[in-house]
C-alpha cells in the first residue's frame, strides 16, 4: 500500500512493501526510497520530506520450500 500526506508543502510517502527471502532488507529499503523520493521530485516538482519503508512481509520462493 501507499499512504501520502502533504504537509508544509512537503510530501510524506509511507509505502508497505513485501520482499524475497534472502534479499538484504535495508539495502531494497534504501534503493525504493531513493527511487521514489527521485521520481517524485523530478516528474511532480514536489519536495519530498520523507519516505518511509514498512516491510509487509517476506516472500519465500517456491524454490526454497
Amino acid at each position: 500500500g501507499v499512504d501520502v500526506k502533504v504537509e508544509d508543502d512537503k510530501v510524506i510517502i509511507g509505502l508497505h512493501i513485501v520482499v524475497e527471502y534472502g534479499t538484504r532488507i535495508s539495502e531494497v529499503a534504501h534503493n525504493v526510497q531513493e527511487k521514489v523520493k527521485y521520481a517524485v521530485e523530478y516528474y511532480l516538482g514536489l519536495e519530498v520530506a520523507q519516505v518511509n519503508i514498512n516491510i509487509q512481509s517476506v516472500r519465500v520462493s517456491k524454490n526454497l520450500k
